[in-house]
C-alpha cells in the first residue's frame, strides 16, 4: 500500500519533498523492525556500558546522544567499526582535505566525526528528523557552531556550488540510490578535484560497475568485508546477543572511492 501511494505521489509533488517523505518513512519502517527485534534495548545497554562514547577507529572519543542510538542500529558505530573497510580511504582523505560535504549524513557518524578532526563540514540530509539528530550530535561534541552547517536537499547544482573553490574537498554520499541522480556528468566534471566515498545501491556488482563507469579510471570499488561482525568480544556483556549487535546486517554492499594525490 505504501509503495503504491509513493508511486502515485512521485509525479505530483516536488522531488525534494518526495525524497524527504521517502527517507523518513523508510527510516521509521527500519526502526520498527529493529525495535521488534530488541535491538534498541540492547543498543542502549551497550551505549551505557561505553558511556555513549565511540570506542575505537578514527572517531574514537566521539559522543553519541540517546536519540542517535535510537535512530538506527548504532552499536557498530559505538564500537568504532562501522563501515571499517572505508577507514584507510577516510583517514587518508582526512589528512589531505579540509572541507567535507556529507550527503545523507544521517545521525552524523562521519560528519560529526570529521568535524571533531578539525574539518569544515556541510551535512546534508533530506529527512528533517535525521538533521535534528545530527545537530544534537554536533552540539554534544561541541562542533556545531564552529565547523558544521546543515542542509536538507542536495541537488547537483548545490553540490557543484559547495565544492567550487575548495581545492581540498571530500564528498561522502549515502543516499539510498539517489547517487544515480546526484552524480550527473556535470557534477562528475566539477568534482574531479575531490576525494570521493560513495555508497552504491545497485542490486548487484554489475549495476554498481555501470555506475562506476561514469567516472574516470581513478575510482576504485570497495566491498563490504566478509568477516562481519567485528569487535564482538567488546560486547560479551550482552551474552548470546553480542554477535548480532556487532553485525551491520548487510548481505551485499559496495562503495566507490577516489583518492586524489
Amino acid at each position: 500500500m505504501l509503495t503504491a501511494l509513493a508511486r502515485t505521489l512521485k509525479p505530483i509533488i516536488p522531488s525534494p519533498l518526495y525524497r524527504s517523505v521517502q527517507m523518513h518513512v523508510g527510516r521509521k519502517h527500519a526502526n520498527r523492525w529493529l525495535d521488534r527485534g530488541g535491538v534498541f534495548r540492547l543498543a542502549l545497554q551497550a551505549a551505557e556500558e561505553f558511556d555513549f562514547t565511540v570506542q575505537a577507529g578514527p572517531f574514537a572519543g566521539m559522543k553519541y546522544t540517546r536519540s542517535a542510538v535510537l535512530s538506527r542500529h548504532a552499536t557498530p558505530a559505538l564500537l568504532g567499526v562501522y563501515e571499517r573497510q572505508l577507514y584507510p580511504f577516510l583517514e587518508t582523505a582526512a589528512q589531505r582535505c579540509d572541507f567535507v560535504v556529507d550527503v545523507g549524513s544521517a545521525e552524523g557518524y562521519f560528519a560529526v566525526g570529521l568535524a571533531r578532526l578539525g574539518k569544515r563540514v556541510v551535512a546534508c540530509d533530506a529527512d528533517p528528523h535525521e538533521r535534528k539528530v545530527c545537530q544534537e550530535m554536533a552540539a554534544a561534541n561541541q562542533v556545531a557552531a564552529q565547523r558544521m552547517s546543515f542542509q536538507s536537499w542536495c541537488t547537483p547544482n548545490a553540490l557543484i556550488a559547495l565544492v567550487k573553490g575548495q581545492p581540498r574537498a571530500l564528498i561522502i554520499s549515502d543516499i539510498d540510490g539517489g547517487e544515480l541522480d546526484l552524480f550527473t556528468p556535470a557534477v562528475i566534471s566539477a568534482t574531479r578535484h575531490c576525494d570521493l566515498i560513495v555508497e552504491m545501491h545497485g542490486k548487484d556488482a554489475e549495476e554498481n560497475a555501470a555506475f562506476a563507469r561514469r567516472f574516470d579510471d581513478t575510482v576504485k570499488i570497495v566491498d563490504h568485508p566478509a568477516t562481519d561482525p567485528a569487535a564482538v568480544e567488546r560486547l560479551k556483556f550482552l551474552g548470546q546477543d553480542a554477535a548480532r549487535m556487532a553485525a551491520e546486517y548487510r548481505s551485499f554492499q559496495q562503495w566507490l572511492v577516489r583518492e586524489r594525490s
